[in-house]
């Protein structure tokens, strides 16, 4: 799901959200099934930017509830 053609992944900012959390989270989405709950990612040094990913994840729930 993340990997669509045109999503070129998050930029990274000074204080985001944990990048390995974010992916994992993104992994799980992806697979077949409910949608896991949605962790309170981690705020890191040079993590994701917050909005991006934020606005990333609301896209795939939204094409998630629209396939089913």
């Amino acid at each position: 799901m993340s990997t669509s053609p045109d999503f070129r992944g998050f930029d990274l900012v000074r204080r985001g959200y944990d990048r390995e959390q974010v992916d994992r989270y993104l992994r799980a989405l992806s697979e077949a099934g409910s949608p896991p709950p949605r962790p309170e990612f981690r705020i890191r040094w040079r993590g994701y930017d917050r909005e991006q990913v934020d606005a990333r994840i609301a896209d795939l729930l939204r094409g998630r509830s629209g396939s089913a």
